[in-house]
């Protein structure tokens, strides 16, 4: 019995230390769960540069705005970082961001930036604000092909208001782009504007207030129709019925004009590339009537046209001699000479037959 007493003590005695250990474990990792930097609070303190922090690898958010930074840079080693905050410094160019291979979100608003390059190597980046760039040039902001294509497969969010833009040629490459505000630019041309953003079947929200575009007729029309796929347009949601009829009027005016502009100009330009494309290489006949114009170099006001011969009907012919007319087969009549006093050699017509002597005269 005693033996069976000392074996129950020391079974109680190694559970009670078990438990210790275990809570003790615990301890330990919730303390460095709680001690682990993920958050890294850099903001407003008048920074020069960023400097180097203490735990690199553990950091996932970093604020660095609203400070005095020029350059990007000290941030190779922070490859886990997700959030990205440089507003309100003064940056002029992008660079340094080639390791954060995990970069979801970056704020680049208020700098000096000129040129949107250098993210290629960021695939996932989500969303990019570069908003309201201090640049003393006078063209807007620049969009690299490269960086645009490298971030076409990721990029859902962009920002580029107050930018000075003057076109939206650069967005195509951008085909997972969901959100795009673009306010305060100077983008003019609202048909090319839709066509450019036609080709992005995932945009659902666009944004253009207060570019010259939006004072143009059917602006908003021509928009809707284009990208069926928006919902909202400068924060004014369409509704499905206006999209949907929209869509079909553009159709129309869309199809009209290209039958109008398929058919065959009646000029003397169409003509002849039509025989260029579609007839063998040789000299053409040309008809009678359009010598004049090739020796006098002038251009008529009407022409007709035809596949083999060409008309020229000018409306007002200038008076000249007639070199487009055949001669006729007969001479002409000759001109009347004015009568001589000494020459007899035809009768004067009238009473007298014959010729009156020159003494009685």
């Amino acid at each position: 019995m005693e033996t069976i007493g000392k074996l129950s003590e020391d079974v109680m005695a190694s559970e009670e230390s078990l438990k210790k250990q275990a809570k003790k474990i615990i301890l330990r990792k919730n303390g460095n769960a709680i001690k682990r930097p993920t958050h890294l609070f850099m903001h407003e303190k008048c920074l020069a540069e960023i400097p180097k922090p203490k735990h690199p690898t553990q950091v996932v958010y970093a604020y660095y705005h609203s400070n005095h930074i020029n350059k990007i840079d000290n941030l190779e080693l922070m490859y886990n970082l997700t959030h990205l905050h440089l507003q309100w410094n003064k940056i002029r160019k992008i660079d340094g961001l080639d390791r954060l291979y995990n970069l979801k979100k970056l704020y680049l608003s208020n700098n000096c930036i000129s040129i949107v390059e250098n993210l290629d190597k960021n695939k996932f980046l989500e969303e990019l604000h570069i908003e309201k760039q201090n640049t003393d040039r006078a063209d807007g902001l620049c969009f690299e092909p490269r960086t645009m294509i490298a971030l076409g497969p990721s990029l859902r969010i962009l920002n580029v208001s107050e930018n000075k833009i003057t076109d939206m040629l650069w967005a195509k490459p951008l085909r997972r782009l969901e959100v795009l505000i673009a306010k305060k630019n100077l983008i003019d041309d609202h048909e090319s504007t839709a066509d450019n953003l036609c080709t992005l079947i995932s945009l659902v929200e666009v944004n253009f207030i207060e570019n010259p575009m939006t004072k143009k007729h059917r602006y908003k029309e021509t928009i809707i129709a284009r990208c069926s796929q928006l919902r909202t347009l400068d924060t004014i949601v369409i509704h499905p019925n206006s999209k949907t009829f929209l869509r079909s009027f553009d159709k129309v005016v869309r199809l009209r004009q290209m039958n109008e502009k398929n058919k065959s100009d009646m000029t003397q330009d169409s003509v002849d590339e039509f025989f260029d494309l579609n007839m063998v290489s040789g000299p053409r006949s040309q008809s009678a009537l359009c010598v004049n114009d090739l020796t006098n170099k002038k251009k008529p006001k009407a022409r007709i046209n035809d596949s083999t011969y060409n008309f020229s009907l000018p409306r007002h012919r200038a008076p000249g001699p007639r070199y487009d007319l055949a001669p006729p087969m007969e001479a002409p009549p000759q001109a009347k000479q004015p009568m001589m006093m000494k020459s007899f050699s035809q009768p004067i017509r009238g009473i007298l037959k014959k010729p009156m002597p020159f003494k009685y005269i």
